[in-house]
Formats: C-alpha cells, structure tokens, sequence
C-alpha cells in the first residue's frame, strides 16, 4: 500500500511539473474554471480508541476534486478513509472508517489584496474557507459485542491555506473538523 501511494504521489508530481497552466500567466492562483486534485493526509483524528494498546494505525488518506465555479467559489466530492486496531485486556478490536460527500470552498486571497489592501502574493498563496457535508461509515471488527455500523451526516467547517510552488503543483493545509481530521496536510495538481 505504502509503495503504491508513493509511485501514484510521485507520477502525479512529475505530471504537474509538465503540464501546461491552464490560466493566463501572471494572474491569480485560483480562478473560475480551474479544476483541482487535491490528495491528502490527516493528522489528529478525533473519535474511538482511547482505552488500550494501539496495535495498528492508518493515518486518514483523503482526496477532494475541486472546479472552481467563480473566481472566489469551488465545489467538489471527496473522500477518506481511516483504519486502527486496538488490543484491551483480552479483546482485540478495531474500526475502519469511510467518509464522502461534497464541500465548498470560498477562496479570499484577491479579496485580501484588492479590497483590504493587505501584502500579499495572490499568484502564490491561495487562503479559502471550506465547509464538509458528508457522511462518515464506521465499521467495527473485534471480539466483543458491538452495535454494527454507525453512520454520521455532517456539515464541518475549516480553514485552508495553499502555496504554489509552480503554475500547477501545490501544498497545501487545511485546519479544523474536516475529513477525518483536524488538520489536513497535502498536495494540489490543477489540471
């Protein structure tokens, strides 16, 4: 699984080093018709697990696909996914968690820069606030007897910040309740 995501990470880099800007040169870094791949890792994860020994953990893998629909709005499905396993006096339990739905996401940098006359590189960086509705699945395996899956709708909000290294390939971070975590670390390819 490791080896599969680092070829697929590093592919996908390659290709957006090579890959053609879709915008005009020297213009804002998020704009209307923009289209964004945005896979991720998350850190911090909130919910089950506090009792016992953690036997094995995966950390939250997201991915969202984002279009922009203006210049300051974007829409977009996502998905994660989340596994740990856990040893506790003489059971052995562990939950898999499945979360998808679809977020908005407002971008404000021009805003920043062009109404509050504040200093800052909007060609770059690209702040936005985002907003999750969704579902998360949780199954649970184990020993002990549980009540099957637990399904949650949910509408979380968070902030996001972007820094573009080239016209089509980013970092970016995402801070508060979103996908399975609290805080969201990963890359960006506009295509």
């Amino acid at each position: 699984m490791k080896k599969v995501t680092i070829i697929l990470i590093s592919v996908l880099s390659l290709l957006s080093f090579t890959s053609k800007a879709q915008g005009e040169g020297g213009g804002t870094v998020y704009q209307k018709g923009d289209n964004l791949f945005n896979p991720g890792i998350g850190v911090g994860y909130y919910g089950y697990g506090l009792v016992g020994n953690q036997t094995f953990s995966l950390p939250a893998l997201t991915a969202n696909y984002e279009i922009g629909v203006h210049d300051y709005f974007g829409i977009g499905p996502y998905v994660g996914y989340k596994g740990w396993r856990y040893s506790y006096l003489n059971d052995d339990y562990g939950f898999n968690i499945i979360a998808f739905g679809a977020r908005g996401s407002f971008h404000y940098s021009t805003l920043l820069k062009e109404e509050l006359d504040v200093d800052i590189d909007d060609s770059k960086w690209d702040l936005y606030i985002l907003a999750n509705f969704g579902f998360e699945v949780f199954t649970y395996t184990g020993d002990t007897n549980f009540e099957g899956d637990v399904d949650f709708v949910f509408l979380r909000p968070a902030l996001g910040a972007r820094y573009y290294f080239s016209d089509n390939f980013a970092l970016y971070a995402e801070g508060g309740r979103g996908a399975l975590s609290y805080l969201t670390l990963g890359l960006t390819l506009k295509m």
